[in-house]
């Protein structure tokens, strides 16, 4: 029973990597979810509308974000830019609205724009987040977060992929559910019924199950979409509500450390019935 992979994703809804350790800091694995990508009304982008999102893939270099895809030169962008930009007078600091919170975010440079709009054939710019100025209507469950859709950890388990895989006639790889930390040696969905966890000496408390989109029917290093896995096969038995469910957000506890591949994960206490 052991933290079986991770990883990062710098740039919303672009691809992202794995890594074989990660540190935390401020609840958040360093360098997760630090930039978004917004079209011309201040919206954010992702992969459920514009798929060819996957096709830009992401990476760090001792000093610069690097954003590269097919057909163009790499763009390259300070690692300043995550945040040391805006200051809570700047009138740079604006504010983008994901899901439930309205994050904080500045401009990166008219470059990095042309790129990112060249790239995904759309108008777009490159936002980066800044921690000088705080979210607006956020849950607490979020306090830590980034730009996740939710949480700072998904989790998934590769007993489960496996399970849907046996099922579908799809086979489908685990980056289609974009995770941060998957684990491994557990029976399929024993993380239905788990409230806190530890993963070395990272703890990790139970927020709520991850009810699935559009985007795990994109090919994670094409853009291309599938007509209707694994929705179809996850919805056949992973029901919850009018959605489907695979892997859990969580929160975590410890809010600075170190994980890495390998680690041991705990069960520190199980819910009274499965959540989904």
């Amino acid at each position: 029973m052991e933290l079986a992979a991770i990883y990062v994703y710098p740039v919303k809804s672009l691809r992202g990597f794995p890594v074989p350790c990660a540190r935390i800091e401020q609840g958040a694995i360093v360098g997760d979810r630090m930039w978004v990508v917004v079209d011309e009304e201040g919206n954010f982008m992702h992969m459920r509308d514009y798929p060819q999102m996957a096709r830009v893939a992401t990476a760090y270099s001792a000093s610069a974000l690097v954003l590269q895809a097919d057909g163009m030169r790499p763009l390259e962008m300070p690692l300043s830019a995550d945040g040391a930009l805006g200051d809570a007078a700047s009138p740079a600091a604006r504010y983008v609205k994901l899901w439930r919170r309205s994050a904080p975010v500045v401009s990166t440079t008219p470059e990095a724009d042309a790129w990112i709009s060249d790239a995904l054939r759309h108008k777009a710019y490159l936002m980066a987040l800044t921690r000088t100025v705080p979210p607006r209507d956020c849950p607490d469950y979020e306090r830590s977060s980034a730009l996740h859709d939710a949480t700072p950890f998904h989790v998934t388990s590769e007993s489960s992929l496996a399970d849907l895989n046996r099922r579908s006639t799809v086979v489908v790889p685990m980056n289609r559910f974009r995770p941060n930390v998957v684990v491994s040696g557990f029976p399929a969905y024993a993380e239905d019924t788990w409230n806190r966890i530890a993963i070395g000496g990272i703890q990790l408390r139970w927020i709520k199950a991850c009810t699935r989109c559009a985007i795990t029917m994109t090919d994670p290093a094409t853009g291309e979409r599938e007509r209707r896995e694994p929705l179809y096969t996850l919805s056949t038995y992973r029901r919850l509500g009018g959605e489907v469910a695979f892997g859990h957000y969580l929160v975590a506890e410890t809010l600075a450390g170190d994980i890495q591949v390998g680690d041991p994960v705990a069960i520190v206490e199980r819910h009274a019935t499965p959540t989904v």
